[in-house]
């Protein structure tokens, strides 16, 4: 037996790319210290494994063939019986020519817990990061460490301010390490030609901030014709074969008419849209006469959005909500976005400061002078180090998706920059 088949199934990210047809794929085995581990085909569809099917699956990448996957999974598990073994493996043949179908639907973000999830399961790293724009050469080490770390998913935040080259440096750099590269920003902000230039550096997704349906409402908080420029990048996106995202701020208003969002988004071809709550405490307070949405209407409005996209038949992600900021704007909230996606996640500022998704905005710690064991360690990450199961569902609410996190009703599971203790 060759010292590479011993390792199949070993901790770490795996890189492979293959062809379906004509069609190149990217394929990303992650493999978290229990042995379990997730399969992302094209930045487009994930499959959880098991630890025998991370083996199967590693093996079968790495060229071998249905005999040699046998006897491989038999030697690292202790025997079992061939044809329970070769029945196991036809399915998971099965499963990489699904994935192996071309597609351009959105990477996934939101962890769910594997079909057979008897115990919380050990992560190694999140499955995304949310990268602050910066210095290519220092932002392009936070890559590398990240990479090496188990992130296979990095969304660069764009900054206006900024030189517009660096986001195509960034992109190309990300694109090396083998890494699902996205782009998160206001339409009406991007420099002229980086959505071009990003997209021929192998940019993956864009995704556009979509406050309302309506150009005026829209534009009376995001600035004049940012609806149009919406409009026209994600007809560029679709030129360009890159899939767009549409990231709706839930506030006061979006939520009235999240029917019509989500219609508009079909008709411009967006079938994965991201929702983020800004949310306060108490109806009738000052943050919720200013836009944001009280607590006790999260339940509501996540049921609304789950029905809506379940009927249109699109896809629907979910950041943790933002706890509004009574001496900012809307408008500048709306623009700055949840602190980072998806529920196994992290943010990382161009300085390497590192930050959980959820509670206070507390240094976890820095990328650029400590390993990523120690920032993992931190107590901000222990749910999603060490697995935790769901939280008890609340008598008088639907069971959601989003609830498997963390009640959308406590401030706790918000992400919260309004002071440094946190949500209280």
């Amino acid at each position: 037996m060759s010292a590479r088949q011993t390792e199949f199934g070993a901790s770490g990210l795996y890189h492979f790319s293959q062809l379906s047809g004509n069609f190149p794929v990217r394929l990303h085995l992650r493999v978290d210290p229990d042995g379990s581990g997730l399969l992302l085909a094209n930045a487009a569809h994930a499959a959880h494994l098991s630890p025998v099917g991370v083996t199967m699956v590693h093996a079968a990448l790495e060229g071998l063939d249905d005999a040699e996957v046998v006897q491989e999974v038999q030697r690292a598990f202790a025997g079992g019986a061939v044809a329970r073994v070769t029945s196991d493996l036809e399915g998971v043949r099965k499963l990489l020519a699904d994935l192996l179908t071309p597609t351009d639907d959105y990477p996934v973000t939101n962890y769910g817990a594997p079909p057979d999830n008897h115990a919380p399961r050990r992560l190694m790293a999140p499955f995304q990061a949310y990268v602050t724009q910066g210095d290519p050469d220092t932002v392009a080490h936070l890559l590398r460490s990240l990479w090496d770390s188990g992130v296979p998913q990095a969304t660069f935040l764009a900054q206006p301010e900024r030189p517009p080259e660096e986001l195509v440096r960034l992109v190309e750099c990300a694109e090396d390490l083998g890494m699902i590269t996205g782009l998160r920003a206001v339409a009406g902000r991007l420099p002229e030609g980086v959505l071009r230039d990003t997209g021929m550096a192998g940019l993956d997704f864009l995704k556009l901030v979509l406050l309302s349906a309506d150009p005026a409402e829209h534009d009376g908080v995001l600035g004049a014709w940012d609806h149009a420029a919406f409009v026209e990048a994600v007809a560029a996106c679709r030129d360009m074969e890159l899939c767009p995202v549409a990231q709706i701020p839930l506030t006061d208003g979006s939520a009235d008419e999240l029917p019509e969002l989500i219609d508009f988004a079909l008709q411009h071809g967006i079938g994965t849209l991201e929702f983020f709550a800004l949310a306060c405490l108490e109806r009738a307070s000052g943050e919720d006469l200013a836009g944001a949405l009280p607590a006790q209407a999260l339940p509501h409005v996540a049921t609304q959005i789950a029905e809506c996209a379940d009927d249109l038949g699109v896809r629907f992600l979910w950041a943790p909500p933002v706890r509004f900021e009574p001496r900012r704007s809307l408008g500048d909230q709306v623009v700055a976005g949840p602190r980072a996606g998806g529920d196994v996640s992290l943010r990382i500022e161009a300085d390497g400061t590192v930050f959980a998704p959820r509670g206070p905005r507390e240094p976890c710690g820095n990328l650029l002078r400590q390993p990523w064991d120690a920032i993992w360690r931190h107590p901000a990450f222990t749910r999603d180090r060490e697995g935790a199961a769901a939280p008890a569902r609340c008598p008088g609410c639907p069971g959601l998706e989003v609830c498997n996190a963390g009640c959308i009703k406590d401030p706790a599971a918000w992400s919260d920059d309004t002071n440094p203790g946190g949500a209280q």
